[in-house]
């Protein structure tokens, strides 16, 4: 997401001590909300730094244009949540960061009718539907994030499709030697048939083949998803948390 940055866009903010970079906060718009993550080197903590970031970014950034903004933390990071609830903000949801390990089992076989393909801009508004259907997004919220990932490098939309019919879609982003699921959704009218199954079976077995990491995020309100992830090999690693923050305040 950063190296596709637009040109003209203020979204990155960063901090030097010298000539070592030792903070930054990053502004990432998806759909009609806003989220903001950061960190701080470990040996300049508590010298105001994250504070003045988060000043630069408010001042700078047309914040008042998104219909949310979130703020992100490990819910490990005591100093992330003190610092999150010092400036207003209000917890909203969590979410799990889960890995693919091998327990030594082979990994399932894909159901044959399952196959995944490159989204293309064709199948926007498919996509469109599914996101409406599973993440209760706007139209206009869609096509924009839709929009973004066809611009960014290392990232791949795709299509799920059964029998030749979409059923689903799903992105997967390459970082380092990681790779991580995003925005997977299966339409509801055939949920409960294996599909979504079948889609991390092929998912995994493609990451073993080029010595990847697998990774996804879940929302802990999200039982069923939970369940399917943990049956298919994925172990709960980390948690994140969000906090939602009133820019009026």
């Amino acid at each position: 997401m950063l190296k596709s940055r637009p040109a003209d866009a203020k979204l990155d903010f960063f901090h030097y001590s010298g000539d070592m970079l030792t903070g930054f906060l990053a502004l990432y718009p998806l759909g009609g909300g806003l989220e903001v993550c950061g960190m701080v080197h470990p040996d300049y903590r508590r010298q105001g730094i994250f504070t003045n970031l988060w000043k630069d970014a408010i001042r700078s950034a047309n914040v008042s244009a998104y219909k949310t903004i979130l703020l992100n933390t490990p819910a490990s990071s005591s100093s992330g949540i003190g610092f999150i609830e010092s400036q207003g903000g209000v917890f909203c949801h969590s979410e799990y960061q889960m890995k693919w390990h091998d327990d030594g089992q082979t990994v399932a076989e894909a159901n044959p009718s399952v196959q995944l393909r490159s989204a293309e801009l064709a199948d926007m508004e498919d996509i469109i539907a599914i996101d409406q259907e599973g993440f209760e997004m706007s139209r206009e919220e869609s096509a924009e994030i839709y929009s973004s990932l066809l611009q960014e490098t290392g990232t791949r939309p795709l299509i799920i499709k059964r029998d030749g019919v979409t059923v689903g879609k799903v992105s997967l982003e390459d970082t380092g030697s990681d790779t991580w699921i995003y925005g997977f959704a299966v339409k509801a009218s055939v949920r409960g048939q294996g599909i979504g199954r079948s889609t991390l079976m092929l998912i995994v077995s493609e990451a073993i083949a080029r010595g990847r990491d697998i990774w996804l995020e879940v929302a802990v309100q999200n039982p069923n998803a939970l369940r399917l992830y943990e049956s298919c090999g994925f172990k709960v690693m980390r948690q994140q948390d969000y906090y939602e923050y009133m820019a009026s305040q």
